[in-house]
């Protein structure tokens, strides 16, 4: 959470408000926010653009006489759109600086987003399109072509994009507009040059909130919607309200990995984002559509690029909000566990051994929190669930394997299972965890390693994370975090390893506001110290402090150590 001080009141007194209380941890905002907006098109050296350097208005585009490359499996979506790689007249900027290397298919992506006002960005997963759009955004505001900018994306995908604002554009100021819809109300008037928001908070300020949303609409300059599948029924609220404001809207671009998920009326609905003027998309048959989408849409697929890829990239975090049922039990459980705690303290403290016992009391209070984290207790639906079955959905699809690492047996492999059950048959999964013999551990990873129809291999931390060889997948997701750093690099080396041809991609899913967040930050914490261990072995108890738990299960203050 950045934390916001000396906020001038003068900045608000446009709005009316004679009477404002700031609580410093309220919003998700850029430390620079309160700043004056200064026009960063000639601000600083980096700034220092020739005129000429490149024009945003885009020449004709060359098309490709010949396309050398042959995919199979494809989907409806690469059917009806071959593959775009535009030879674009256009150079980034010479003297802007990055935090790291872009490589030639991103910076060709890049190139195509600032050349196209409507723009498909359709690149497969694990490939960058959220660096891409970032620099596109920063070129743009630079070049001083656009003034403000909004950002929609799915809830857990926010603080992500907050992250590469801050890494890739940090000269521009950003606000997340993601709390109360008072707080909203206010935020929507603060200037900014980039508003990062949520799918459902665009509905139900649609719904509640028609006016103050139109008004905020009507000068900004893009709209990039990520994971813009979320349009796809064009009948949602979500849909409707994307498409109603942003029809004057002078930039459009869209971001998926599957845009089209075998369904003409699920491109229709996307085009009518990209081409808000076009008439009577419905009744065009699938060779016009491909016509309409193909000048402004490219995708590269992941191992076409492979080329330009480094061996492992660094861990995505994805982080969620827990449900209304998960919540209840969390905040009900949490408290009980805190009395229980402090009972056995102070009715026990003065014993031998104690603190050995009492760590490994806090041990198993946070365990149960952090199962809960993954799904309520009576139920195995949960944002986390939700979020990974989009995830394999799409990969399945083209045809990449995945492994899923959870610390939890009942409160996370089952229940994983029973989520992918809905989109996979249980031929396509295998399980490696303690409970099984060694026999069927073995058969697991032979059918996940030489099967084609075996696409998720679903293990525990403790048994799969060490010794195996998984190398038939590029893609590592973390359904829950261990607090031991070794563990979780020595987990990831399961598909990171030689005979592995493919870059790795790694995903990390924690709640918010819980103790999985503050787990991820003593991760952060601890990674040196275990870089400067010779084995990387740790066991669990001696991995963390008692002041850790102590800090992670909130008892911090309560004179116990």
């Amino acid at each position: 959470m950045i934390k916001i001080y000396k906020v001038d009141f003068d900045n608000f007194k446009h709005l009316k408000i004679f009477d404002i209380n700031f609580d410093i941890n309220f919003g998700k905002v850029s430390s620079n926010l309160f700043s004056d907006i200064e026009n960063i098109k000639t601000k600083g050296k980096i700034y220092n653009l020739k005129d000429n350097v490149f024009e945003i208005e885009s020449k004709k585009i060359r098309k490709s006489k010949k396309i050398t490359n042959v995919y199979k499996n494809l989907s409806l979506f690469d059917i009806i759109k071959p593959i775009l790689t535009p030879d674009i007249s256009f150079d980034i900027p010479s003297d802007l600086n990055f935090p790291s290397k872009l490589f030639d298919y991103q910076i060709q992506g890049i190139k195509f987003l600032l050349t196209n006002k409507s723009a498909l960005l359709a690149d497969q997963m694990g490939t960058g399109k959220t660096v891409m759009t970032t620099t596109a955004l920063r070129i743009l505001f630079i070049k001083g072509i656009i003034k403000k900018a909004l950002i929609v994306a799915p809830s857990n995908l926010l603080n992500i994009w907050e992250e590469h604002i801050k890494k890739w554009a940090p000269e521009l100021q950003y606000i997340v507009l993601n709390d109360s819809k008072e707080i909203r109300e206010l935020m929507y008037e603060v200037k900014s040059h980039v508003y990062i928001i949520s799918y459902d908070i665009i509905k139900n300020d649609y719904k509640d909130k028609f006016n103050i949303l139109k008004s905020f609409f009507k000068d900004l300059d893009i709209v990039v919607l990520d994971e813009a599948h979320n349009i796809k029924n064009k009948d949602t609220y979500k849909s409707k309200a994307i498409k109603t404001l942003s029809k004057e809207i002078k930039y459009r671009w869209a971001l998926s990995g599957t845009p089209l998920q075998n369904n003409i009326k699920e491109l229709v609905s996307l085009l009518e984002f990209l081409l808000p003027k076009e008439k009577e998309l419905e009744k065009k048959n699938p060779e016009e559509l491909k016509e309409i989408l193909k000048p402004m849409m490219i995708r590269r697929l992941k191992r076409d690029v492979l080329k330009d890829l480094p061996e492992k990239f660094p861990p995505e975090i994805e982080k969620f909000e827990l449900s209304p049922s998960q919540k209840d039990y969390y905040e009900k459980y949490l408290s009980f566990e805190k009395n229980r705690l402090f009972d056995i303290y102070k009715r026990f403290h003065y014993e031998k051994n104690f603190f050995t016992m009492f760590k490994q009391n806090i041990i198993f209070s946070l365990q149960k929190l952090r199962q809960i984290c993954n799904f309520p207790p009576d139920s195995h639906y949960s944002p986390k669930g939700n979020r990974l079955k989009e995830i394999v959905k799409e990969l399945t699809d083209q045809k990449e394997k995945i492994v899923i690492f959870s610390n939890f047996i009942h409160e996370g492999i089952d229940k994983i299972n029973k989520n992918l059950l809905e989109i996979l048959p249980q031929k396509s999964i295998v399980y490696f965890h303690g409970s099984m013999n060694q026999k069927e551990k073995e058969l697991s990873v032979k059918r996940f390693l030489e099967d084609e129809d075996c696409f998720v291999f679903l293990g525990s931390i403790s048994a799969a994370g060490e010794g195996l060889t998984l190398t038939s997948s590029s893609y590592v997701i973390f359904f829950d975090l261990h607090w031991n750093p070794a563990k979780v690099w020595q987990a990831e080396d399961r598909v990171h390893r030689i005979g592995q041809n493919k870059a790795v991609n790694i995903y990390s899913f924690i709640t918010k506001n819980t103790v999985e967040e503050k787990i991820i930050q003593k991760l952060e914490e601890k990674r040196s110290m275990i870089n400067n261990l010779i084995d990387d072995q740790i066991s669990e108890v001696e991995s963390v402090s008692l002041e850790d738990l102590l800090d992670l299960i909130g008892l911090t203050g309560q004179n116990i150590v």
